[in-house]
């Protein structure tokens, strides 16, 4: 892979996978022990100059040129209600790209924490040149 800047593990989902899920999948059954966190897909994630790689049950690359918005908070989709305690230690990043496609990433996930400010932080650096 072309000059890797970060690697780690990734649980995603995108904004429609989520709005399908009924409540027990997106709300009641987050908050169990070793329960991962909200999502439709876990792997691997690669963030490189140009692109963001997901590999795991699904693969998808993400061009960095594509993205228009990254954002580390909860919304209406993805809403703290979702996260055991109720979001105090992390918080999804959210990106859209392309035609107003939104992935929610959660990075480094281990039973109350993730990475996902620090990939935020590099990420935003990468995209503001």
């Amino acid at each position: 892979m072309e000059n890797l800047i970060y690697e780690g593990t990734v649980y995603w989902a995108m904004d429609t996978e989520i709005l399908a899920m009924d409540l027990t999948e997106k709300y009641v059954g987050r908050h169990f022990s070793l329960t991962p966190p909200l999502s439709q897909h876990e792997g691997r994630i690669y963030l490189t100059n140009t692109a963001i790689h997901l590999e795991g049950d699904e693969q998808m690359i993400i061009l960095l040129a594509d993205i228009t918005q990254i954002s580390l908070d909860f919304d209406e989709v993805f809403s703290a209600a979702s996260v055991k305690n109720v979001g105090m230690f992390w918080k999804p990043l959210r990106v859209t790209y392309g035609l107003d496609h939104i992935i929610y990433l959660i990075i480094d996930y281990t039973l109350m924490i993730s990475n996902n400010k620090r990939f935020y932080e590099i990420l935003k650096g990468r995209l503001a040149g």
